[in-house]
């Protein structure tokens, strides 16, 4: 038997998401046409395989028609999973859904929910009985907090916090009254502020606190994670945020930013059986940024407040 490939190439600055597929027995790869990458296949044995194999499972991604929801989807759909992909917009989980088919060979189911309704929620529940969750909608708007309104805060904690609690209590009492499952929350980097969106900083973090605790009250029939990504630029951000955020990254471990696959390759391993006994974690997939410092929602001159100027 080969031994693995260890070595991945090296990434530029920008870019789209890598796409894995199944190439044979026993095998994957990770092919990027657009950036010029050859094909790097990476033997597995059997029973590594199995152990990411989600056969059998059904997974419900929120906020999966695009971004890193879709490259997600896409990535449990390739290890074998029935993927339900909901969000509020229809057509764009239509499109979603017939590009992970034409990828991974595997049927994608849509549904609509709004998780900050509650009632949807119960309804989408009633309609799938699901093994993996991935709370992955949410979404935030870059303003210096004293200029928030009462209004703007709490939209953006009643999608991103609460939100995320209807989508997690609904759906973890189906596994806690069923055959358990696994709850994957996409928050963001945190414990070091984010500047710019502290309303998502303040949500975010309660999610990742209340996925700690769930850890220790559901287990161990229900493992309980997050993954946190760091710079990413998907459609998401590049409608969101000024050109000049995240553009100097020469100060980070890996100084350029992330590839959804990234971050659907974390949830995929949080996921599966490799994971059986990972609960509680909170897992950044960052490239180091973490070690750099706060992530800023605004250019470096959107903090006038911080002038030492007279």
């Amino acid at each position: 038997q080969q031994p693995a490939v260890s070595r991945r190439p090296y990434r530029p600055p920008l870019g789209g998401g890598c796409h894995g597929r199944r190439r044979g027995r026993g095998a994957v790869f990770c092919a990027r046409a657009d950036a010029g990458l050859k094909l790097l296949e990476i033997p597995m044995s059997t029973a590594i395989q199995k152990l990411f194999d989600l056969t059998g499972q059904t997974a419900l991604v929120t906020g999966g028609g695009s971004g890193l929801g879709l490259a997600i989807a896409e990535g449990l759909s390739a290890v074998g999973a029935r993927v339900v992909i909901a969000a509020r917009r229809r057509d764009r989980l239509e499109s979603a859904a017939r590009l992970i088919e034409e990828r991974t060979g595997n049927a994608v189911t849509v549904d609509v929910v709004d998780i900050r309704d509650r009632q949807t929620v119960e309804v989408l529940a009633g309609r799938h009985q699901v093994d993996v969750l991935v709370n992955n909608a949410g979404g935030q708007f870059p303003q210096k907090a004293r200029d928030f309104s009462p209004n703007g805060w709490r939209s953006v904690i009643d999608l991103d916090l609460t939100g995320t609690w209807n989508m997690t209590q609904v759906f973890g009492n189906q596994m806690l009254d069923g055959g358990g499952g696994s709850i994957v929350q996409i928050v963001a980097i945190v414990g070091r502020g984010l500047p710019g969106i502290a309303h998502s900083a303040a949500a975010r973090a309660g999610v990742v606190e209340l996925s700690k605790t769930l850890a220790f009250e559901w287990g161990p029939k229900v493992r309980v994670n997050c993954v946190a990504p760091g710079a990413f630029r998907t459609d998401g951000w590049e409608s969101t945020y000024d050109d000049q955020v995240g553009e100097d990254m020469s100060g980070v471990p890996l100084p350029y930013p992330g590839r959804p696959d990234d971050v659907a390759n974390a949830v995929v391993f949080l996921s599966s059986s490799a994971a059986a006994y990972v609960t509680g974690v909170y897992l950044p997939v960052d490239g180091g940024h973490l070690l750099h410092g706060p992530i800023s929602a605004l250019p470096s001159d959107g903090y006038p407040e911080r002038s030492t100027s007279a």
